[in-house]
């Protein structure tokens, strides 16, 4: 009988200390019986989609949107993709862009394109990336990071310089 509370007992330590480690959560959902507690695991990493409904397209570029994907088409001189009317709520989170095909697009000086925020369309550096001419990213990253300001409007958008896009692919999420 001892070795058998001994072996619970164990177990019961193993169980707590997990919960600790694994960073999940416990919840009584009533009457003080241990069985009727419940754990789930909170994972505060997860991304979320973020689509591109209501953007639109400016300067001749041809964008054609897929949910949180959109796929680029044109010669431009000057032209974007901007939504002034996202969730403000968004500001302070880091919203990630995955870009597929840049090598087959030709951009001017390697310029693939700056992104923008707010009414007065201030450019944004993602983390970790030298950009060129104080705004524009080049052409060779694949993942973008950033940040968007504490004072976020609603407005974002992508300006493409002098490029030739074909079928470049954007894919927006946000944490």
């Amino acid at each position: 009988m001892m070795k058998r509370m001994s072996n619970v007992l164990i177990a019961l330590c193993a169980i707590v200390m997990s919960g600790c480690l694994t960073n999940q959560t416990q919840v009584n959902t009533g009457g003080g019986n241990p069985a009727q507690t419940q754990t789930s695991s909170v994972n505060t990493d997860v991304s979320v989609s973020l689509n591109f409904r209501g953007w639109y397209p400016w300067g001749g570029i041809q964008a054609t949107p897929n949910g949180n994907t959109v796929t680029f088409n044109g010669k431009v001189g000057s032209a974007g993709y901007v939504n002034e009317n996202l969730d403000k709520n968004l500001k302070n989170k880091t919203i990630s862009l995955k870009i597929r095909n840049a090598a087959a697009s030709n951009f001017s000086e390697d310029r693939m394109m700056k992104i923008t925020v707010n009414k007065n369309d201030r450019s944004v550096q993602p983390h970790g990336v030298e950009i060129i001419q104080s705004e524009y990213i080049p052409s060779e990253y694949e993942l973008l990071e950033f940040v968007l300001p504490p004072d976020f409007d609603g407005k974002m958008g992508f300006v493409f310089y002098q490029a030739d896009l074909k079928s470049l692919q954007i894919t927006m999420t946000y944490k």
